[in-house]
């Protein structure tokens, strides 16, 4: 044995191999592989570790040897030492530090020029040995920093990095290097060598610094930085003053980061001598490096840290400077998408920072200065500064508060820009939590905040500058601030409450109301449930806090309008019941009450449903109800009179105007005093817009409310108005120019309108008892003048809602008393003025059309035709031809209304203009209702029904959903109607209801509609129309129906859009109209069912199919003269007829026709071209409906298979090419047949019946058509050209290509599924049978599953199957024998389904076929020969001898190029060795052991899986005589087994962890035994490398003498073809020798396996050289 020791070189050698490996690796460390590479890297680590002194002296002498390496592979070896040091450093013996510094010192200067991947990874090591041998190092480093030569780059750059990983090593050194050094700063030409030198001085500086702050570790705590302080100041004269002007930017950088470390070594002499010149020459570096400026930045901060020290003021005289400087540098503001750029102003900032702990009282002054700028960028760098100084400075800026906010106020209060505000908000939310704003003047900063939170939503487009700050993003953000500062910072309330109030009330503030709230209502709650000594406000005191009548006038009006100002109602609410004590005491129990209840339901309220007219009911409930709870009249008069004082407030919020109208006129109601009434009467009109609706809306109802108690007053204001605001009045010329200049003719429009709608909502609010005596006499006299001339559209309106009001006002309902309008004749003569004579028609119709139909802009159209309604009931009746016309113009200008959209621009509405225009379009098309009702109220008849019903039948049948919804609304709206109104009996006319035909043949098409609720109006309006018929036939109002009563159960059942349910109901419908539609209108109904077949829409057209089929079926016999003529058109309708539905009343005609010639029908079909059309498809199914049919059709087809050929044979023009076969058609046309049919649910019972003979034959069709070309077309002479639904002629159709493998197999499938044969399904499924069918490889294996699944769920059918099967092992045709031979085959592994009579003949026929001149023949038949396994033992006694002999010779056949039938024998003999005895295998065990171990490595996995298997079940016989011999084979073939445990595939993994455990019990190892079984578990996941190791060392511990001869299987498997198998032979050697103790060494031939290893570092696959080097980093103690 070699003995450890120095060899020649400096290896520290152990004398084994891992010398040689590890020489190996480190020759093999620069792998063209990165991955490979990496690992041999890391395999070199772990060998480090456990022998460091080896692996770091044999990289040392590599080096040492291989002068000319590659510099990349030096570099690999450098690095893997520089990583084995940094883990072992404390192992490292100070001869070998000597030897690697030696190295890499030289490897560090060897070459002159700068190789910087390859001189780093020498200074790495040089730094990570100098972590523990500093002086070692260094002394090697300063001899070569001789004085007065250049030293090499990286001698100097190493020395840097060593004072940074070990300052109390270096500083020792650090005299004696500055004093080398200092010479050399003269001498340095290159500015390489200029930055390293920069960069050493900065670092030295860094190390001294952190060796004097923590003296008391050091080793000499006697160490002064003062010490250096000479040295350090040479150095920075140099730096400073000759190398600072060099043109290399790098280089300059290097020397500001220098100079701010050395600024702290230098004494206070010198740094006050040099500041001027130091902060000036930093400073003009800004100039030539702005992209750099961070480094720039970082070197002043430090500068300036050192001149402030100890509150040194050397810094003072050249403040000004630096400031000037700095806060250029803060006027570029940061780039997010840079970061450097934010580094910068971090940097910059901190500097800021650093002055204001010395100067902060100049540098306030400063930035204040630089505040009166109007330069936008100037103000936001200012503000940014200010926000890091109030939120860093601490002490320092404690006494600036006042001046700081003394300073901001002025720009606070005057900024304009939105860039500038956002920074403001920023420094105000600081100085708030800094307390600046207790400070005078802090308000002043909340009003800014507030200010921003009242800003209006942007108007402009958003600019293209990415800094764009938006009024709304700005607004947002002060809502945030406001609030964080109300609930987050202890004690604000000193500064906001009652401060907050004073915002209440100006105007300027509205829009900020929501948020301002909000914050007043946490404070108002807070201090209310605290019960703070300041939470009741002295009004007196506080005289800029609104008053308490004045804030609930405010609060009410805007929380009458919650949805506005942000949704603000919530906060306006709280706020209320927060101050409500401060407010009225009288107030409180109520608002404590109400309020929260009116907080749950703005909670509780979706947008989309939200109802503003119920909101303003509780609303003005809530303050009623506060009026009668203070019950004061002097109170409720200063109420009122702030709300009319508070109403300019709203000149730009219409809505809220309106709200405080709505107010106001609850508090007149509720006042007794007539002068504050009429005064706050002329406040409210003198007030409104007459312009905007809204307002006119308020003002209207305000004077209602006021009415119902102040009627005279309300009526005297009004007629006051109409006096003196709207008479025009001119006094000659000068008269005309006054008028000219107060009121055009617009305005007193206008004012009109106001008046009018005032008058209306006076009549209908005044007492009914006394509006009686003042319309006549007073209200229709003031009004009726103003009826003519109206010109302006709102106008129109407002007198058409007057002329309404004042309707329901007169009602008999509403005025519980019958009262007749005198001069009604005169009021609708003005209103025929007003709508240009609106008793011609003709104008009607023009001022209907005028409106268009493309849009929806107003509500006009619905007063109009509201006003038509009130014109229709006046007689006398109109002529047909008005009414014709009237209704026509109605609907036309009504149903083609498109559902969204009310301007007709282009572009998406906003939700709310959507909901607005939703409810304008509803009341229309209820005012079209309505008209249409009072027309047919004029001419209740069905001749006048039908007048208005045809108008109607063109948009039930539009292509649009929503125009035949609204078309069957209406209809069902007139119906019911008619059945409400109508007088049934005698002398009512018409004795027959005539319009019953035309109703339900244009309904019942719509009973299947598309769109749902049409389905269920028209299921509706068809009973309607049953239930006025049953009136007709004389049965009384309340008379029972038990059908027509039923119809509403269709009505639910339609709301699914299931076709067969909705087809279901329309033939329940058509068993009610078979019962109740008169023969009189049967043709009619029939005639229009006919057309309703055409109807655009498919389910319609379906449903009007049903329809006819149920009529035809019920009602009448005469069809059969025409069936000759249906059948000569059938095709020509199939083609028409595109929807499934509608076309199965088509195809039952066909089924009458088969019935006759059946025969010749099924011919003719079977001679159509294939693949068959849909509409011979639908024939087919429709022949097997009918049971007689479908077995006469059976026997026919199965005839004609039996006794036809299959295909047709050619010889291929290749002679090595197999014939090409081409089908016949007839078979296969039957066989198509036979698929389409076995689609019908009918033919159950006749599949059943017939099963065994359709199965056999199916089965064998698709053995014939296995790899078979389609037949060739014939000309079909009777094809026609299709045609398209709408009769045009349409292209042909497209070529399918015929699959006659795929077609049987099809027609197999059907057959399965008709015969409810689920389990063979669901088994053919799960296993992929039907594409393995139709493949030749796979085919066979997908007839046994077939044949197993037989067995498995249709075990009574086996025999019969068989005896049709048999025969078929003689057929010419080999794709039959096979097919036939491979079921049977499956047959016998299933014991024929218990019949084991048919195991013997089926035994017999194989073995006739074992000569067979198929190959897959002769595989089939070993495949079944083994399956006699499963039939039980005594057959496989029977047996034995004549299988075995037959697997043995097919393991040997010649022709078995592939391996099929060794595969197959090898399985066959897996399942024989299970059941036979041992005396008959004895003698031929090893016989088989030694046949299939060349099968363990053959290429195809599934041999190599099978042998596995089969070796594993060999175990069985391993335990008795042959015991000795064949664990001699398993020692053998154990190696194999295990490698292949880590198989690239699957199947083979699987079957060596089978053969494994099985094996185990044989090996003699109780452990070894126990890890197979709790590891090897089929189908768990196998962490190979560990459990390989884990085995290793059982294997190592029990059975030691096999250790040296598994070392050496696995060194032979070193030559596999597999990769995989290299590797895992490589671990498993690695794992056994790594886990062999050291005195067990011998017992392996190390010396060959080492070898071997090392020949696999050669290996071409990446992944065999890494597990070669990880399996030698196991090797280390060899």
């Amino acid at each position: 044995m070699i003995m450890p020791g120095h060899s020649e070189g400096g290896v520290r050698a152990t004398g084994g191999q891992v010398d040689e490996m590890v020489m190996a690796m480190i020759d093999s460390a620069y792998d063209k592989n990165e991955d490979t590479q990496e690992m041999i890297g890391s395999a070199l680590l772990e060998l480090g570790r456990k022998q460091p002194a080896l692996v770091l002296s044999s990289c040392y002498t590599y080096l040492k040897k291989h002068s000319k390496l590659n510099h990349g592979h030096r570099v690999v070896i450098l690095n893997a030492i520089e990583k084995i040091l940094k883990e072992t450093l404390d192992e490292l013996k100070e001869s070998l530090a000597a030897d690697l510094i030696a190295q890499a010192s030289e490897e560090l200067t060897e070459s002159k020029e700068v190789v910087p991947e390859w001189q780093t990874a020498a200074s790495g090591v040089l730094v990570a040995v100098g972590k523990k041998y500093c002086t070692l190092v260094m002394e090697n480093l300063v001899a070569k920093f001789q004085p007065g030569v250049m030293p090499h780059f990286f001698v100097v750059q190493t020395m840097a990095n060593l004072a940074t990983a070990n300052s109390f090593g270096i500083v020792p050194f650090l005299n004696v290097v500055l004093g080398t050094m200092l010479p050399l700063l003269g001498m340095a030409k290159h500015d390489n060598m200029k930055w390293v030198f920069s960069s050493a001085l900065g670092k030295f500086s860094e190390a001294i610094l952190d060796y004097v702050v923590n003296i008391e570790k050091a080793p000499d705590p006697n160490v002064k930085k003062e010490a250096f302080a000479g040295e350090i100041y040479s150095a920075y004269d140099i730096l400073f003053n000759v190398w600072l002007q060099s043109k290399e930017a790098k280089l300059r950088l290097a020397i500001v980061d220098a100079l701010g470390n050395m600024a702290h070594i230098m004494s206070r002499e010198n740094l006050e001598e040099q500041l001027p010149r130091l902060i000036s020459g930093i400073l003009n570096l800004y100039k030539k490096h702005a992209a750099e400026s961070f480094h720039i930045t970082q070197g002043l901060c430090m500068v300036l840290d050192a001149a402030v020290q100890g509150e040194c003021t050397i810094l003072e005289p050249h403040l000004d400077l630096v400031l000037n400087n700095l806060f250029t540098q803060a006027c570029s503001l940061p780039d997010f998408n840079v970061p450097g750029s934010i580094k910068n102003h971090n940097e910059v900032l901190r500097c800021f920072s650093v002055i204001a702990t010395a100067f902060s009282d100049r540098l306030v002054g400063y930035l204040l200065t630089k505040l009166e700028t109007s330069n936008e960028r100037t103000k936001i760098a200012t503000l940014i500064i200010f926000k890091q100084l109030i939120n860093t400075g601490g002490e320092a800026m404690e006494n600036k508060k006042a001046l700081i906010v003394s300073g901001l106020k002025g720009l606070a209060l005057n900024e304009t820009n939105n860039k500038v505000k956002k920074v403001i908000a920023q420094v105000v939310s600081a100085m708030a939590h800094h307390g600046h704003l207790e400070e005078e003047g802090g308000q002043l900063m909340v009003d800014f905040v507030i200010r921003q939170c009242s800003l209006p939503d942007d108007t402009k487009t958003r600019s293209n500058d990415p800094e764009y700050v938006s009024n709304w993003a700005l607004r947002k953000m002060c809502e945030n601030v406001l609030h964080l500062i109300t609930t987050t910072i202890e004690g604000i309330d000193v500064v906001l409450w009652p401060y907050l109030l004073e915002f209440l009330l100006p105007v300027q503030h509205t829009d900020a109301m929501g948020v301002i709230c909000k914050n007043v209502a946490f404070l108002a709650s807070q201090k209310r449930e605290n019960n703070d000594e300041d939470y009741m406000i002295d009004f007196e005191d506080k005289a800029n806090v609104p008053k308490p009548t004045a804030m609930i006038a405010r609060l009410i009006v805007l929380a009458g309008r919650p949805t506005n100002g942000g949704n603000r109602g919530l906060h306006v609410l709280q706020a209320m019941q927060g101050l409500s004590p401060n407010l009225n005491e009288g107030l409180v129990e109520l608002w404590d009450t109400v309020i929260p209840k009116l907080v749950q339901y703005l909670e509780g309220a979706e947008d989309e449903k939200w109802n503003q007219k119920n909101w303003e009911d509780l609303a003005l409930k809530m303050l009623s109800k506060s009026l009668d709870e203070v019950n004061d009249e002097d109170w409720i008069e200063e109420l009122g009179a702030v709300m009319g004082e508070q109403i300019p407030l709203y000149t730009n919020y219409p809505e809220e105007k309106n709200f405080i109208f709505k107010c106001i006129g609850i508090i007149m109601r509720k006042s007794t005093k007539k002068e504050f009434v009429n005064k706050h009467l002329t406040v409210l009109f003198n007030s409104v817009n007459h312009t905007h609706q809204v307002e006119r809306e308020g003002v209207a109802i305000a004077f209602g409310f006021a009415a119902s108690s102040h009627l005279d007053s309300v009526l005297t204001k009004l007629e006051s108005v109409a006096k003196n605001e709207m008479a025009k009045k001119s006094s000659g010329f000068l008269g005309f120019l006054k008028e000219k200049a107060t009121s055009s003719d617009t305005d007193l429009e206008k004012i009109k309108a106001t008046t009018m709608l005032c008058y209306g909502f006076v009549t209908l609010y005044a007492p009914a008892t006394l509006i009686v005596s003042r319309i006549e006499a007073t209200i229709m006299r003031s009004i009726t003048p103003h009826f003519s001339h109206v010109k302006d559209n709102m106008v129109k309106q407002n007198l058409i809602r007057t002329v309404e009001l004042i309707g329901k006002a007169l009602h008999p309902d509403h005025l519980m008393q019958t009262h007749s309008l005198t001069n009604r004749g005169e009021l609708l003569g003005h209103m025929q003025d007003l709508f240009g004579n609106v008793w011609r028609l003709a104008d009607l119709q023009g001022y209907m059309k005028a409106e268009g139909t493309a849009h929806l802009p107003s509500e006009t159209r619905a007063l109009a035709m509201n006003a038509c309604a009130t014109l229709v009931k006046l007689d006398p009746i109109l002529s047909d031809a008005e009414l014709f016309d009237l209704i026509k113009t109605s609907t036309d200008c009504v149903f083609p209304l498109p559902l969204d959209g009310t301007t007709g621009k282009k572009g998406k509405e906003d939700p709310d203009q959507q909901l607005e225009h939703e409810v304008l379009l509803e009341s229309t098309l209820e005012a079209l209702d309505d008209l249409l009702k009072e027309i047919l109220l004029k001419n209740l008849s069905p001749a006048g029904l039908e007048s208005i019903f045809k108008h109607l039948v063109p948009w039930m049948l539009s292509i649009h959903e929503h125009e035949r919804l609204r078309a069957i609304r209406t209809t069902h709206t007139l119906l019911q109607c008619y059945l409400e109104k109508f007088e049934f009996g005698m002398g009512s006319g018409s004795p027959v209801f005539t319009t019953l035909q035309l109703l339900l043949g244009r309904l019942i098409p719509r009973c299947t509609d598309s769109e749902v609720d049409i389905r269920q109006l028209s299921i509706e309006t068809v009973q309607t129309t049953l239930k006025i018929q049953l009136r007709y036939e004389g049965n009384p109002p309340g008379h029972k129906d038990q059908m027509v009563d039923a119809l509403p159960t269709l009505k639910d059942r339609v709301k699914k859009n299931d076709p067969n349910l909705l087809f279901s109901v329309i033939n329940d419908l058509s068993k009610v109209l078979a019962k109740k539609v008169p023969s009189g209108q049967l043709q009619g109904l029939v005639d229009l069912l006919m057309q309703g077949l055409l109807d655009s829409q498919s389910h319609s057209s379906s449903g009007a199919c049903v329809a006819l089929n149920s009529l035809f079926k019920s009602r009448g016999g005469e069809l059969h003269e025409q069936v000759s003529r249906l059948i000569r058109e059938l095709h020509d309708k199939l083609a028409l007829i595109t929807y499934p539905q509608t076309r199965t009343g088509t195809l039952r005609a066909i089924r009458t026709l088969a019935t006759h010639h059946l025969i010749s029908v099924v011919t003719a079909l079977l001679n159509f071209r294939l693949p068959y059309d849909e509409h011979i498809v639908d024939c087919w199914k429709t022949l097997a409906q009918d049971a007689q049919l479908t077995n006469s059709i059976f026997s026919h087809i199965l005839e004609l298979l039996s006794r036809s050929l299959p295909y047709e044979e050619k010889a291929s023009n290749n002679d090595k090419e197999d014939p090409i076969r081409t089908a016949c058609q007839l078979p296969l046309a039957a066989t198509s047949a036979l698929h389409v049919i076995f689609q019908v649910e009918e033919t159950e019972a006749q599949v059943l019946q017939n099963y065994n003979r359709l199965f056999v034959s199916l089965l064998i069709e698709i053995c014939s058509m296995l790899d078979v070309q389609p037949p060739k077309e014939k000309k079909d002479d009777t094809k026609e050209e299709t045609k398209s639904p709408r009769g045009k002629k349409g292209a042909q159709p497209k070529e399918v290509k015929l699959v006659p493998s795929n077609m049987c197999v099809e027609a197999f499938k059907g057959l399965l599924e008709r015969s409810k044969s689920e389990g063979v399904m669901e088994d053919l499924d799960a296993e992929n049978t039907w594409e393995n069918l139709q493949n030749k490889e796979t085919f066979t294996e997908a007839v046994t599953t077939l044949a197993r699944s037989v067995c498995t769920h249709q075990g009574e059918c086996v025999a019969k199957l068989v005896s049709c099967l048999t025969p078929v092992f003689t057929s010419l045709y080999d794709p039959q024998r096979i097919g036939a031979v491979a079921f049977c085959a499956e047959l016998i592994q299933q014991r024929c389904a218990g019949d084991l009579t048919l195991v013997e003949l089926l035994m017999n026929s194989l073995l006739g076929r074992l000569v067979d001149s198929n190959h897959k023949v002769r595989m089939v038949c070993i495949r079944g020969l083994g399956n006699v396994s499963s039939v039980g033992s005594e057959q496989v006694q029977k047996f034995s001898t004549t299988v075995l002999s037959a697997m043995m010779a097919g393991m040997d056949d010649k022709d078995d190029i592939d391996d099929d039938i060794t595969l197959e024998a090898m399985e066959g003999l897996s399942k024989l060795l299970e059941q036979i005895n041992e005396s008959h295998i004895r003698a031929i065990l090893i016989n088989i052991s030694l046949k299939i171990r060349p099968c363990f490595e053959k290429d195809k996995e599934a041999v190599r899986a099978a042998a596995f298997t089969l070796f594993g079940n060999l175990s069985k016989f391993g335990d008795g005589p042959s015991r000795a011999p064949f664990l001699e084979q398993i020692h053998t073939n154990f190696v194999s087994l295990l490698l292949h445990l880590n198989d690239p595939e699957e199947q083979v993994q699987k079957s060596c962890k089978f053969a494994l455990r099985l094996l185990g019990p044989l090996m003699g190892s109780t452990a070894i035994n126990g890890m197979f079984q709790k590891h090897l578990l089929e189908d768990a996941r196998l962490h190979y490398g560990e459990f390989m190791n884990d085995l290793s060392k059982i294997i190592i511990k029990d059975i030691p003498d096999k250790v040296n001869f598994y070392v050496m299987g696995c060194v032979s498997f070193f030559k596999s073809q597999w990769p995989e198998i290299k590797c895992n032979a490589a671990m498993f050697a690695g794992f056994l020798m790594g886990n062999l103790s050291k005195d067990k060494h011998t017992l392996v031939s190390k010396e060959h396996v080492c070898g071997a290893l090392i020949l696999l570092l050669k290996d071409s696959s990446p992944s065999v050289r890494s597990k070669a080097a990880e399996a030698m980093s196991w090797l280390y103690d060899y």
